[in-house]
């Protein structure tokens, strides 16, 4: 893809931090872009640097160096153009529905009519509508995930950054949610990069699929499907594809555990 069509750039980046052994390489030289409306998942093993990009995306912590573009413009930190949807819900208990919805409206200054027609908007587009006045106590894990969902598209981001947020889910829940991600991906066009550590919930959602290394993290292999949709973790034609992307990770997999040993092991 031409980085002159994309909507999201991925230039170069690298990222370390401090710990208890010194400084440590969570990305090195992490490039790709993603185009309008296209659906990109980041797969690799634990520790290779997904959720730690994904903060530098929605501009939560800076890159050591490189660059995060966003219609060729380079971000400066949490803008509008992106929303982030975590593992965790992360809504607020003691307002309701509808009030944890607006919340981001609010803070951006949306006036109180267009405010409450967005609300209800978004509600009804994952399924919520009737649920305004309920408190988060109330709602099982789907619906929460659903609320925060429609959170992050009422403030209409380009692009929406989603931080594993069906793992925490039961097999029915978590199944419900790809069939509402696809839906409202249809319904609103959204530019999304989904990262998880299910290869098979990456070739649902994903128009690509990006394997990533074991720390310090950057893209291995890229995988596109011709795959339509909707898509069910269920369908056969996904079997070989996951197999494909499975034997790619397999390395990076055991890398990740062999230094994981290393890591606890006494004197270290």
């Amino acid at each position: 893809m031409s980085t002159d069509s994309a909507k999201l750039e991925v230039v170069r980046v690298v990222k370390s931090f401090r710990s208890r052994r010194g400084s440590l390489l969570a990305l090195d030289g992490m490039s790709f872009s993603v185009a309008p409306g296209e659906i990109v998942c980041l797969v690799g093993p634990s520790g290779c640097g997904k959720s730690t990009l994904l903060n530098i995306l929605a501009g939560l912590e800076p890159a050591d160096s490189g660059q995060i573009l966003v219609d060729r413009s380079p971000i400066r930190g949490p803008g509008r153009d992106r929303a982030l949807v975590f593992q965790e819900a992360a809504l607020f208990p003691w307002l309701s529905v509808q009030d944890n919805v607006a919340f981001g409206l609010k803070v951006i200054g949306t006036p109180p009519a267009e405010r409450q027609a967005r609300v209800a908007q978004f509600l009804n587009l994952v399924g919520l509508a009737g649920f305004e006045k309920a408190y988060i106590h109330e709602l099982s894990g789907g619906m929460k995930q659903r609320v925060a969902l429609a959170r992050a598209l009422a403030i209409n981001p380009d692009v929406l950054l989603m931080d594993e947020p069906f793992a925490a889910l039961d097999a029915q829940s978590r199944d419900r949610m790809h069939d509402e991600l696809q839906s409202i991906w249809a319904q609103t066009g959204k530019t999304i990069v989904f990262v998880t550590h299910n290869v098979r919930e990456a070739l649902v959602l994903g128009d690509r699929v990006l394997a990533m290394c074991a720390r310090p993290g950057k893209v291995k292999r890229e995988f596109r499907f011709s795959l339509g949709r909707p898509r069910h973790m269920e369908d056969h034609t996904l079997v070989d594809a996951a197999r494909e992307v499975l034997a790619e990770l397999q390395d990076e997999v055991a890398k990740a555990m062999q230094e994981e040993v290393e890591h606890e092991r006494p004197g270290h």
